[in-house]
């Protein structure tokens, strides 16, 4: 089987020029006897000399299109030829030491350009992709500026476009700051978005710059203990209401919790950060807000078109399964048949979460599926999987047929999705849940394809189009997520012991050596199957 781990582009050639020296003499091409401050070279030219903290010059690709933000690593534009601010925000920058030096000003950009539009989906409105609430604070206050710069400055860095050392230093400062003004009661004036923001983009630092094993919701919780200190006073929230930067963030703050909880070793200490009251709340304003004479916020920043309470219904099952095995008279069981309900209701009242053959399979030639339509029902289905799995977990295999109906399903899906567009990284939850139902049933389809076997050749197919697909989502979004997901599954498909099936109850599957929705119901969560090849 082919290692599913995303290979890192290739650097481009390097070229004739000097790796050390002032700015003039490496733009000039030119040696430079690093003189300070002010170099012999540019002494004699009069010209203004200044070095970089880094000594290596940034390249960048060209612009992409707005619907695929892919990064090509054949492109010979640099991050010099982006244009500087005008002089306006110049003069911003001289009352602010957010931006003070060329690189600074160019990391803005990209973060400007390129990298906030990857964080949110393309179909939502505009305004969900303007931060200029949160860089207008980091004018003020440099430490949230470069809580933004930090994954910004990382993404580029894995892009082979700057190293990554520039990335950790901003996020150095950030947390630096932070911790400053936290103990500096000056700034208890301040509004508290300032340290939401900044937390916001530290925990998307995280999130990218995590390792396979990493838990990295440190940030998203400090986030929930100040959203539930918010909502503790008041009785609902207000849609209309809430600035954008808000819903933002409780969107952001009920994806990471809902789909990163399955990495969790201990789901239990980080459910108790888990900002239940607001969520609950955030929930029934925008429910609320969909039933009036105008419909509030259809399709939601970060969780689009996929409705809120299915986040919710992942969250809750995700903690159910390392509960198991529990008693079905249990208060567990009857949760877990509350959720099944709720799944079934999700589908009754949102249309877009069905499968419609002709729609999907393209037999109706005027119907398309936007990235954000596909999402949500590839969400609904592997949902749909994960609860049958907890629900039924002797009974629910690789090979049940609801589970193999469903697996066709995400597969005509997931062939559909583009995985070069913004916030396509999105989907790896659902890609996780999917990738466990096509694991191999044995070692020896792991070793080679079935060609007379239907369900063995689908879930071949299923694997090598979740590797083709996780390698464009890493390529455009160099996602942590993304390389926790490929590095899970890797380690799945490979058929680890805590896989093994042990059922007896005559089902028909005699024949199934492993099974991978286990996976699912792992006692040391995905981000420990890494690591560990026996449950304790």
């Amino acid at each position: 089987m082919d290692s599913i781990k995303p290979q890192r582009q290739p650097r481009p050639p390097p070229k004739l020029r000097t790796k050390t020296g002032c700015h003039k003499c490496r733009e000039r091409r030119k040696k430079c006897d690093e003189k300070k401050p002010r170099c012999g070279a540019c002494s004699k030219l009069n010209l203004h000399c200044s070095f970089a903290e880094s000594s290596r010059r940034l390249s960048i690709t060209e612009s992409p299109p707005p619907s695929a933000q892919y990064i090509s690593p054949a492109s010979t534009v640099t991050l010099a030829d982006l244009p500087l601010p005008s002089p306006c925000c110049t003069t911003v920058s001289l009352r602010s030491a957010a931006l003070n030096n060329e690189r600074d000003w160019h990391v803005f950009q990209y973060a400007s350009a390129r990298f906030i539009p990857l964080l949110t989906t393309p179909d939502a409105t505009s305004e969900f992709r303007d931060v200029s609430f949160v860089f207008a604070i980091g004018f003020e206050e440099p430490w949230v500026m470069h809580a933004a710069l930090a994954p910004a400055a990382l993404h580029a860095s894995c892009a082979s476009l700057m190293p990554k050392e520039d990335a950790i230093v901003y996020t150095q400062s950030a947390l630096q700051g932070l911790r400053q003004a936290i103990q500096d009661s000056r700034h208890l004036t301040h509004r508290t978005e300032t340290f939401l923001a900044a937390s916001l983009f530290l925990g998307v630092f995280e999130d990218f710059y995590s390792t396979p094993t990493s838990q990295s919701l440190t940030h998203y919780k400090a986030i929930a203990q100040v959203l539930e200190a918010q909502t503790a006073s008041i009785p609902r929230l207000d849609i209309g209401q809430l600035s954008v930067f808000q819903r933002t963030l409780l969107d952001s703050v009920l994806y990471h919790f809902s789909t990163r909880l399955i990495f969790e070793q201990d789901v239990d200490a980080t459910c108790k950060s888990f900002p239940s009251r607001t969520i609950a709340m955030y929930i029934e304003a925008l429910e609320s807000g969909s039933q009036g004479p105008q419909r509030v916020l259809s399709i939601l920043p970060v969780l689009g078109l996929a409705p809120p309470s299915l986040f919710l219904l992942i969250y809750h099952m995700t903690w159910l399964s390392r509960q198991l095995p529990f008693d079905h008279r249990s208060n567990h069981c009857a949760l877990a048949l509350q959720c099944s309900g709720e799944l079934d209701e999700l589908l009754r009242m949102n249309p877009v979460l069905r499968f419609d053959d002709a729609e999907v399979l393209g037999d109706d030639q005027e119907a398309t599926l936007s990235n954000t339509e596909i999402a949500a029902k590839l969400y609904f289905l592997a949902t749909k999987v994960f609860i049958l799995k907890i629900l039924y977990p002797d009974r629910t295999h690789t090979t049940s047929p609801q589970v193999y109906t469903t697996l066709q399903q995400g597969y005509e899906l997931l062939k559909r999705y583009d995985a070069n567009a913004a916030c396509g990284q999105f989907i790896c939850w659902t890609i996780l849940i999917l990738g466990c139902t096509a694991c191999p049933v044995s070692h020896a389809e792991a070793r080679g394809p079935f060609h007379d076997a239907i369900e063995a050749r689908l879930r071949l197919d299923m694997r090598k189009l979740i590797q083709r697909q996780l390698l464009h989502l890493w390529k455009t979004s160099y996602s942590g997520y993304v390389r926790r997901t490929a590095g899970v599954l890797e380690k799945i498909w490979n058929l680890p012991d805590f896989l093994l099936k042990t059922s007896t109850d005559g089902d028909g599957d005699s024949g199934i050596d492993y099974d991978g929705l286990n996976a699912l119901i792992f006692k040391h969560g995905l981000g420990q199957a890494l690591v560990a090849q026996d449950p304790d």
